[in-house]
């Protein structure tokens, strides 16, 4: 009898122990830098939508326009997703022995130029009027990145370069820690990464100088943030549209 009441003894304190530590760990935050989805590859035709994935995020791996992929998966705005729908990455071929009467590709052509037109003219002459996202006291280029690291100070508050709608904001983007991407028009896309915690919600509209996220630590340990623009797609200079940085 002496035994079993060790015994139970025993399991409860392990319990209360189990509980304790499983509340101290929800306190503290970390940037984690792996999720559980498998990077895209560049070379990649197709893709299967996991959780936490947004058409957006898929774009921003593969090195594709989100628009694009869109047209090629007949998604209509707001480009809504579902875990488990297989997404084509590359356009559909098209096959020369399929008999088409003119008047079927005249409607075709038709529609195609209607929906062309119709999605080139959302804020296409909006000039954006870009700033860094915090003080910049060191800027550093990585070859194994398409953006810039911009060292900072850990707790710093990051602000948004310029006003958009969050497309994305989690940690399901392999090596890029707590992440927020922003839509700013139908060309520009940024993306915020290495961050402690994130400040807004996805499908949030945010403001140019708006406070988004806190600064954290990248894979070195080091207080930074990870900073990218993308243009339909494709990853362009940040120095090219930031404010000039003053020497000394």
């Amino acid at each position: 009898m002496l035994n079993c009441r060790r015994c139970i003894a025993l399991v409860i304190s392990l319990v209360v122990c189990c509980a304790v530590l499983a509340s101290c760990s929800t306190n503290k935050i970390h940037a984690p830098v792996l999720n559980q989805n498998n990077p895209i590859k560049q070379s990649a035709t197709s893709y299967v939508v996991k959780r936490s994935d947004t058409l957006y995020s898929i774009a921003w791996q593969s090195g594709k326009d989100y628009q694009d992929i869109a047209k090629w998966n007949s998604i209509a705005r707001p480009y809504i997703i579902y875990i488990g729908q297989p997404l084509r990455l590359v356009p559909k071929k098209t096959y020369k022995k399929v008999l088409v009467t003119k008047k079927i590709k005249q409607k075709i052509y038709k529609k195609h130029i209607v929906k062309a037109n119709t999605s080139n003219n959302y804020k296409k002459t909006f000039k954006l009027n870009w700033q860094w996202p915090i003080r910049v006291r060191r800027l550093e280029s990585d070859k194994s990145r398409t953006g810039v690291t911009v060292v900072g100070k850990l707790g710093e508050l990051v602000k948004s370069g310029e006003s958009g709608k969050v497309v994305y904001a989690g940690n399901g983007l392999k090596g890029y820690g707590n992440l927020l991407i922003i839509k700013h028009n139908e060309e520009f896309l940024s993306a915020y990464g290495f961050n402690k915690r994130l400040l807004v919600k996805e499908g949030s509209f945010v403001k140019k100088g708006q406070t988004i996220a806190e600064i954290g630590l990248d894979n070195k340990r080091r207080p930074v943030l990870f900073f990218e623009i993308r243009r339909h797609g494709k990853p362009v200079s940040v120095t090219r549209y930031m404010p000039k940085l003053k020497r000394g």
